[in-house]
């Protein structure tokens, strides 16, 4: 037999699919709606049918043990093409129904009633179908029951969609993946059980005969009271579970729908017989005749499972998992209704955005359970340093953020800020070991540093940005001329970028000179700019490019391949250059790799490792993660790679880092030698280093050496080698073979003038 196709079966069918509940078995809340529905107009059969493509698909049935029926013999089909609830008062009467298979055989459908189901306006997926073996009429209240009946259908089918929908959300948003998975399976899985078990039990039906104030209840409605089934209850009773303030809120809503006629639903408070605190969901609607209200009826819900998992999700969204704080999203929901308050009032907003310094140092060293301590006490104490009205959030990694949402001058955010230091630089001890939560802070506040969230924000990580270059462990307020700094820096970036795509960046060579010899023992290799426009620029015109871990790798690692080629090319020519040094950067050793990326560059230039050397800094044994730089120094250093210090005696490295590092060179600082020879204190450190270097069996080499008497006092006080204007200015790679042919080794000696470099 035929049966109608809507106009838009299309989109009715993907709303269904979309719902992913077809293959998901019978529904027992769903099954309760159905037996509350035979109840209340007392017919042996009810169900809930999906209308897939060519099936019906049972969602739920109670007194009809199917699992489904084909669409060409589903009542359903036609149910969902009617904009409001179908009534058929004898199938056999119906042309569109007297040929069907289960009203000419079981179970011999004669009377059925079935309300459209939709999460969409005009997208029917199915129907509640109510049906009897006996034809009869429906009357207008059981069709305003049925219809409450179908809206708990909707309702079922809505907290499954927004389940699913707020589940595909938290796995987006939690950055701790396993967790976030284990916490999603658990949280679902309890839903599921709710859903399946739980809410057949939480339903229940009553009604009120307004003339004879009568009331009746379901054995659904006397299991939510906790009271045994059987006896009529009283409206004393039924109010009796209500605290006072919930009884006169619904006695007044149920007052004004007799007046109005209008239905109501509300949620309350409720004690049940044993004294559980519950919430229970309650619906009214009257029933009118002759101009009359004669009946109040509805249904009541026991939401309580259903609102507390809606809490444990709304917290799991909004809430850090290890330290409890508030996300990043519920802060900027905050952020954002505390700028409205502040505009109102014309107060201020701070926010201070902090980083740990040492976070990451703890994690590789101690390993991550350390870490998370080390997170969830300073949470601890930064919740614990600020005021109630203000919040405190984790952003993610070791950034955090507190909300000052009510501050009388932009100067009350950097003495707060200077508080929040003041307690997080104590030490704690985590398993017998001293951890510190030392950090640097970056303060904005409005309307000063910015009016809206976003504007806010970025000041404080410009603030940030610059409390951590410049030392880390204080506080920094923000100001314009940061923002200046902060695009310059940008726009340099972006040069630089540019710059090695077409290789503008180029090293040049500067001389090492034996003071002994005279012979030149090596060159050290320094960047160079060859900028389109200004000509030949050095590291104090792009140097803040370091500052970002990427390109200071991109132009460390062109630098090793550029040496690596003029070396080779030097070698093929009969060029003894002896070595080239180059300089390495922070970010070059955090990857862990620099020892095999050089031994490999080494190898495949067919060079010795001793033709190299890799100079660092102080700074670089003081960085985060020295212990990846030890281990790759040593690694180097045993291979055949010559590992000189620079810029000795400018840095904060202890000379205990002599000893644990691998250190051949001494490199003493241009700024001690520049007035060697008129400056007793410079004098005296010079000569404290080579002789630090003699004991330690550590060869010097003194930067910046410009003339003869400096280099005459180098000379006389034992230091190895020397560099600087006196011997050559830095050079490009096609010089170099021609500037050691026309060297003479008594320059360095003492015994010549200083002769221009060859070209």
């Amino acid at each position: 037999m035929a049966y109608p196709i809507p106009e838009n079966e299309a989109e009715r069918l993907a709303e269904l699919h979309a719902l992913e509940i077809l293959g998901s078995g019978q529904s027992a809340a769903l099954e309760g709606v159905c037996l509350l529905g035979r109840i209340v107009l007392n017919v042996p059969y009810a169900c809930i049918g999906l209308v897939d493509r060519e099936r019906q698909v049972f969602k739920a049935r109670s007194g009809w043990e199917v699992e489904g029926t084909s669409r060409e013999h589903s009542f359903s089909a036609w149910t969902i093409m009617s904009p409001d609830i179908l009534v058929v008062p004898d199938a056999t009467k119906d042309p569109r129904f007297r040929d069907n298979i289960y009203v000419t055989g079981e179970p011999h459908i004669r009377f059925y009633v079935g309300v459209p189901i939709a999460l969409r306006s005009g997208l029917h997926i199915g129907s509640l179908c109510i049906f009897d073996r006996e034809p009869r009429e429906i009357t207008e209240a059981e069709i305003e029951v049925v219809g409450r009946l179908a809206q708990l259908v909707t309702d079922q089918f809505r907290f499954h969609e927004a389940t699913r929908r707020t589940k595909r959300e938290l796995e987006h948003r939690r950055t701790s993946q396993g967790l976030l998975e284990m916490q999603s399976r658990e949280l679902w899985r309890r839903q599921t059980l709710l859903a399946q078990t739980e809410r057949l039990a939480r339903v229940g039906g009553w009604e009120f005969d307004i003339a004879t104030n009568r009331l009746t209840w379901s054995d659904g409605l006397f299991r939510i009271y906790g009271l045994t089934p059987g006896r009529e209850p009283s409206t004393e009773v039924a109010f009796s579970h209500f605290p006072i303030e919930a009884r006169h809120q619904f006695q007044r809503k149920l007052e004004q729908a007799i007046r109005t006629r209008e239905p109501f639903e509300v949620e309350l408070p409720f004690v049940d017989a044993q004294g559980g605190h519950r919430i229970v969901r309650k619906t009214c609607e009257v029933e009118v005749e002759d101009d009359k209200v004669v009946r109040a009826f509805g249904i009541l819900q026991d939401v309580t499972e259903q609102k507390e998992s809606e809490q444990r999700m709304w917290r799991m969204a909004n809430h850090d998992a290890l330290t409890g704080l508030p996300n990043r999203g519920l802060m900027r929901e905050k952020l954002e209704a505390a700028l409205r308050r502040a505009k109102r009032s014309g107060k201020h907003v701070g926010v201070l955005l902090i980083d740990l310094d040492q976070f990451k140092d703890v994690n590789d060293t101690l390993g991550h359970d350390a870490g998370d301590a080390l997170l969830i006490e300073a949470a601890g104490r930064l919740s614990r340093s600020v005021s109630e009205v203000d919040t405190v959030a984790r952003l993610g990694g070791d950034e955090f953020i507190v909300l000052l949402s009510h501050i009388e001058s932009p100067v009350d955010g950097l003495l707060v800020a200077q508080r929040v230091l003041a307690v997080l630089n104590k030490t704690f001890v985590y398993r017998r070991t001293s951890l510190s939560c030392r950090s640097s802070i970056g303060v904005a506040v409005s309307p000063d540093h910015g009016a809206d969230p976003s504007t806010l924000l970025k000041n404080a990580d410009i603030a940030l940005y610059r409390a951590k270059s410049s030392g880390r462990g204080i506080a920094v307020e923000y100001n314009t001329r940061m923002q200046q700094a902060t695009e310059n820096r940008i726009q340099l970036a972006e040069r630089v970028r540019l710059a090695l795509k077409k290789g503008e960046f180029v090293p040049y060579y500067q001389p090492k000179v034996s003071f002994s010899t005279g012979a030149i023992v090596g060159f050290e290799a320094l960047l160079r700019w060859r900028h389109p426009r200004k000509g030949l620029l050095g590291p104090k015109d792009f140097g803040q490019a370091f500052d970002d871990p990427y390109l200071a790798l991109v132009i460390g690692e062109r630098l090793l391949d550029t040496v690596m080629r003029d070396m080779t090319t030097w070698q093929a020519a009969g060029c003894d250059f002896g070595h080239v040094a180059i300089n390495v950067s922070s970010a070059e050793f955090a990857r862990g790799e620099l020892p095999e990326r050089v031994l490999s560059a080494l190898d495949a230039a067919g060079l010795p490792p001793e033709r190299l050397t890799v100079e660092v800094t102080e700074t670089v044994f003081l960085g985060r993660g020295n212990e990846v730089v030890r281990q790759s120094l040593r690694a180097l250093n045993a291979a055949g790679v010559r590992i000189d210090l620079d810029d000795f005696g400018t840095g904060y490295a202890s000379l205990t880092h002599l000893k644990q590092f691998p250190v051949d060179r001494i490199k003493i600082d241009r700024s001690f030698v520049h007035d060697i020879e008129h400056d007793i204190d410079d004098a005296a450190i010079v000569r404290a280093v080579i002789n630090l270097g003699q004991s330690l069996g550590i060869q010097t080499v003194a930067e910046g050496v410009e003339n003869e008497a400096q280099a005459a006092f180098l000379r006389t006080n034992g230091c190895d080698h020397g560099q600087g204007y006196l011997y050559s200015q830095a050079m490009p790679a096609v010089r170099v073979p021609g500037f050691i042919r026309n060297w003479r080794a008594e320059r360095a000696t003492g015994g010549a003038a200083v002769q221009q470099v060859a070209e």
